[in-house]
């Protein structure tokens, strides 16, 4: 899990840095869902893939532990 947040944080720095240098001379400026397509593919992709992956690994793999008995004072 940690592995992936890795990975994408490295994606994000790395191809938002490239793509937002070369899309400051774009005219018109090409857009999804009314966001730059750099922003787009850049940060919201990584974040809701980390963020999806993150859910499912937890819901999936991780378990409760029981706690120890608390020990009763006398």
């Amino acid at each position: 899990m940690v592995g992936l947040w890795l990975l994408m944080g490295i994606w994000v720095i790395g191809y938002g840095s490239q793509a937002a240098y070369s899309a400051e001379n774009e005219t018109p400026l090409r857009t999804v869902f009314g966001m730059p397509r750099w922003v787009f593919i850049g940060w919201l992709c990584p974040l809701l893939v980390a963020n999806i992956f993150t859910l499912w690994f937890c819901l999936r793999f991780m378990k409760d532990e029981p706690m120890e008995p608390v020990p009763e004072d006398k």
